[in-house]
């Protein structure tokens, strides 16, 4: 729900409000009045503040999503490069013991030149896994792995959010029906809807309470 929708809801029930003290001749005294304004003022702050943490809410969600998928890909490619580079090491190995098991027949020459072809490969092969810098395997795996909580959180974060959205946007049609018809076991049903939303809300970002169902 859009502040712009929520805003119509309110101009809709104080327009209905207008309408029904015009129809009964405005023979009202100053004190009714009053206390209808309190309601509908009380109403629009409750309407409000409903709308504000929804939007928030929304925020949270759609960050969350786009987190989600971010972190998937990531950690996606850091395994897809980990297996290449691991692929490429167990070739220059293989290669290495070809060649060593092939320079057996061969003249003393080409014996020299296959051996130090092998040895190059497996120092090749070494260094791949001794490697502590940046795209290093160690360093691909612990991306990959980094990825994968963030991916992992965000998946956790993302029901709560959902569902706290449609909580405030259900309390917040129900406030609005009570802006108009004034029935008080909506206000309640409206409020009860709210504070699970905002509890909903709040798990979503500490993950205190893990839900079964969600």
């Amino acid at each position: 729900m859009e502040a712009t929708e929520v805003k119509e809801l309110i101009d809709e029930a104080h327009e209905r409000e207008r309408a029904k003290h015009k129809a009964k001749g405005g023979h009202h005294s100053e004190e009714p009045e009053d206390g209808g304004h309190a309601v509908n003022m009380s109403t629009a702050i409750y309407i409000s503040f409903l709308a504000a943490v929804l939007a928030i809410v929304s925020v949270a969600g759609s960050n969350a999503g786009k987190e989600l998928m971010a972190s998937a890909i990531e950690a996606s490619d850091s395994f897809a490069y980990y297996q290449a580079k691991t692929q490429r090491q167990i070739s220059l190995r293989l290669a290495a013991d070809e060649l060593e098991l092939l320079s057996a027949g061969m003249p003393a020459e080409a014996q020299a030149k296959a051996m130090k072809r092998s040895a190059e490969y497996r120092q090749q092969a070494d260094r791949m896994e001794a490697d502590e810098g940046k795209n290093s395997r160690k360093d691909l795996v612990a991306k990959a792995k980094a990825a994968e909580e963030r991916r992992d959180h965000a998946a956790a974060q993302d029901p709560y959010f959902d569902f706290a959205e449609g909580m405030l946007q259900l309390a917040i049609v129900l406030a609005s029906v009570f802006a108009i018809t004034n029935w008080g076991f909506i206000l309640w049903a409206s409020r009860a809807l709210a504070v699970v939303g905002v509890l909903m809300t709040v798990d979503g970002f500490t993950l205190v309470l893990p839900l079964p169902f969600l």
